[in-house]
């Protein structure tokens, strides 16, 4: 028979259990993301849809949010997230935070533009688009967009009022 035997202190039970925390952290860190991180939440509690794959996706999550489109974009293009934001891009930045989305960690990369147009605007306005920046099937970014002269920009949840 053998017998093992060994003096345990408060110590080496403390850094044990410290040990096997740092262990269970790391595990935690490697496991997939679950839904909930591909949904992305905004201030007021309504959700976008973070996973856009087809245009019946986009269109579906416009249509969620209030919006009339056609159902077709006017203008899809390939474009670059600067590297660093300048002063218009930090306030762009600011309405995407608001509605749960942030452009920060796509800085200096690539995404698809994708452009509708609004087929009714709460105000009557005409020429409103709505935009749906996408990366890798993910919505990063999307707003409202008047190109009038005195036009405006708000994100897509911010129903204008009549």
């Amino acid at each position: 028979m053998i017998v093992f035997a060994a003096k345990v202190s408060v110590r080496k039970i403390v850094v044990g259990v410290l040990a096997v925390g740092l262990v269970l952290v790391g595990a935690a860190a490697l496991l997939p993301k679950t839904a909930e991180a591909d949904t992305a939440v905004s201030a007021e509690g309504a959700a976008l849809s973070a996973k856009l794959k087809t245009n019946e996706d986009r269109v579906a999550l416009l249509t969620a949010c209030g919006w009339s489109v056609e159902s077709e974009p006017v203008g899809t293009q390939e474009v670059q997230i600067p590297d660093t934001f300048d002063k218009v891009y930090e306030q762009y930045n600011a309405i995407q935070q608001a509605q749960g989305l942030d452009l920060t960690p796509y800085q200096g990369k690539r995404a698809t533009l994708y452009t509708y147009a609004l087929t009714a605007y709460p105000t009557g306005e005409q020429g409103v688009t709505a935009n749906l920046l996408v990366r890798s099937n993910r919505l990063i970014a999307a707003d409202i967009t008047s190109a009038q002269t005195d036009g405006f920009v708000h994100g897509l949840l911010d129903m204008p009022q009549t």
